[in-house]
């Protein structure tokens, strides 16, 4: 057997293994929850490896590697912004998450606001949620074609398998346990990874000499605009990403909800500025290629043989770690839809919330085949998660605006993404989010709701 698919193997075995261990005598609280005990550094690094997931790890190389550093400089800074504004509001969600008794940031919607926002919220989110799991399926399809030599069709129902069948068997809990795990094994190959790209191009110098021309220009990507806009906006995409408020619930108490994400800070630039160093390292040795594909071909490249296997394992790891967050928030909203009213025995329950967490699963591999760009996913659900953010900041601080704003606020920019992204691309936002502040700030003046 190829050295490095029996790597793989053994990876997976050993996260099956703690999976198995870690869900025994499970409980819906633990499932969904982990019983609102997750500490500190568990918190941290779960974090750090769900942001820093397949969609950026792919997505970032593989722009690095086809236009420059433009997208793998506004990313990681967006990546910043990100965890300072969930840092600053964490503490104000975990109070408001143990006074609802909210598992969602649906639930939070719905008692913040009424049903309606509530069932919006809950669709968006879903359809949010659904097209990052296809971003990080197409991921480990990409991995699972390039490693074993199957057409991607066959490496994506592959991948389906693997990680549904790993999330739904420990929820929440096993997917923080495994994220802390699966955080030190990237660190240590993208570490690696990094000694001997640099031995592959002799310095830095010689890299920057070799670039194609335009691949330092910040703004090749989108514009100036969309790099300025992308620094000052898509941060706050993490607020408005319910797998963020479900983990924000979980921690033990509220300081440990609010340092987590200031600590996690220093781990993502970290990573981030790895991937970018990878993608400028594919774009001198690689040619002809599918960029989806530029880490992969650049571990072959790179790498001894014997250290392949684990990079790539190292991709699977901060691949799975990115999906069953997803898969769990979506699946706990789903529950909290379906039995939120309903008295069942625990054992009923936990089952119930296993097959849900499949069931999403499926859709979410199936937003893969339909839509085959990693960036084209990581833009839509960007900009989507953004026009959550301007009624969320209400709901929390403010006690006058009406159940109504909230609602135009979602529903409005949520058509006009829809409508206008074939037209305006990457430049949506422009358009998105302005539209959702000024409804929430103007709505009740107009309409004097009470």
């Amino acid at each position: 057997m190829d050295i490095t698919l029996f790597t793989l193997i053994i990876y997976l075995i050993i996260m099956f293994s703690v999976a198995w261990f870690f869900s025994r005598k499970q409980s819906l609280g633990s499932y969904f929850l982990n019983k609102k005990k997750t500490s500190l550094w568990l918190m941290v690094f779960s974090t750090v490896t769900t942001i820093v997931g397949a969609g950026a790890t792919v997505g970032i190389v593989s722009e690095v590697y086809n236009s420059g550093v433009s997208y793998g400089l506004a990313l990681p800074i967006s990546f910043i912004v990100g965890m300072f504004v969930l840092g600053i509001v964490a503490k104000k969600i975990k109070t408001i998450g143990d006074e609802y008794d909210a598992h969602t940031i649906v639930d939070f919607f719905y008692k913040r606001f009424d049903k309606k926002t509530g069932a919006l919220t809950a669709v968006l989110q879903l359809f949010l949620i659904t097209i990052w799991i296809g971003m990080q399926a197409l991921a480990i399809a990409s991995l699972a074609s390039v490693l074993i030599g199957v057409e991607f069709q066959v490496a994506l129902l592959l991948a389906a398998v693997i990680t549904i069948a790993y999330t739904a068997i420990g929820g929440l809990k096993v997917d923080i346990i495994t994220d802390f795990i699966q955080f030190w094994i990237i660190l240590g190959v993208f570490i690696i990874m990094a000694v001997f790209g640099y031995g592959h191009v002799g310095s830095f110098s010689n890299l920057l000499s070799q670039l194609p021309q335009g691949h330092l220009d910040p703004f090749a990507f989108g514009g100036i605009s969309w790099f300025v806009g992308v620094i000052l906006l898509s941060g706050f995409l993490y607020l408005g990403n319910t797998s963020n408020w479900q983990r924000i619930f979980s921690a033990e108490n509220e300081a440990v909800a609010k340092n987590s994400f200031f600590w996690a800070m220093p781990f993502i630039l970290l990573l981030s500025m790895l991937m970018l160093f990878f993608g400028l390292i594919a774009a001198i040795t690689l040619s002809g290629i599918n960029q989806d594909k530029a880490i992969f071909s650049l571990m072959n490249v790179i790498l001894p043989p014997s250290l392949v296997g684990i990079g790539f394992a190292a991709l699977l790891a901060v691949t799975m770690s990115s999906i069953d967050s997803m898969l769990i928030g979506g699946s706990t909203i789903i529950h909290r839809v379906i039995f939120k009213q309903k008295n069942l025995n625990s054992t009923k329950e936990l089952l119930y919330a296993k097959i849900i967490t499949v069931l999403f699963g499926i859709f979410g591999f199936i937003a893969a085949y339909f839509i085959p760009s990693i960036v084209t996913l990581s833009l839509i659900v960007t900009y989507l998660a953004l026009i959550f953010v301007p009624p969320i900041f209400a709901g929390i601080y403010s006690q006058k605006i009406s159940a109504n704003a909230s609602f135009y606020a979602i529903l409005i920019p949520s058509i006009l993404l829809f409508t206008l992204y074939s037209f305006m691309g990457e430049n949506t936002f422009v358009v998105t989010t302005p539209i959702g502040i000024l409804i929430i700030l103007l709505y009740d003046k107009i309409f004097k709701t009470k």
